[in-house]
């Protein structure tokens, strides 16, 4: 069981790590560019709202949605914008707390002589890579989170 679960975070670390890699290429979607590698995913589910804005109107224009939801098509930029903006800081929290994580870690390894000091670099290792910015430029420039 141990072994499934350890295969499953790797596989989670690594999807975290290629996925954002491989959309960034596309970089710009309509002007929108995510601040950071780790707020990707949040600007696909917004430009999916965008899609959806588009496909729903065309119902509408077609008589195809009910006459009661006429007013859906309005309601999917907002959602966008939200997930865009709002939902997507919780990346910037995410990294706040592993960086709190690794602080408390290193006094608590100092205070019970727990002796495991690496888990504080790990969580800041982290927390770093949560707040790398963003480029287009993926081929360019070397991937240096936190010099």
């Amino acid at each position: 069981m141990k072994k499934l679960i350890s295969i499953g975070v790797a596989l989670a670390l690594l999807t975290m790590v290629v996925v954002p890699g491989a959309v960034a290429a596309q970089c710009d979607y309509e002007g929108i560019t995510p601040t950071t590698y780790a707020k990707i995913p949040f600007t696909i589910i917004g430009s999916g709202f965008y899609l959806l804005e588009g496909i729903l109107q065309a119902l509408v224009d077609a008589e195809f949605l009910p006459a009661n939801l006429t007013w859906l098509p309005a309601l999917m930029p907002d959602i966008g914008d939200w997930a865009m903006g709002p939902l997507a800081w919780t990346v910037d929290m995410l990294g706040w707390g592993l960086s709190l994580g690794a602080s408390v870690w290193a006094l608590a390894d100092t205070l019970f002589e727990i002796g495991m000091p690496g888990i504080g670099d790990i969580l800041d290792t982290l927390a770093c890579s949560v707040f790398q910015p963003f480029s287009c430029n993926v081929t360019g420039a070397d991937f240096d989170p936190c010099d």
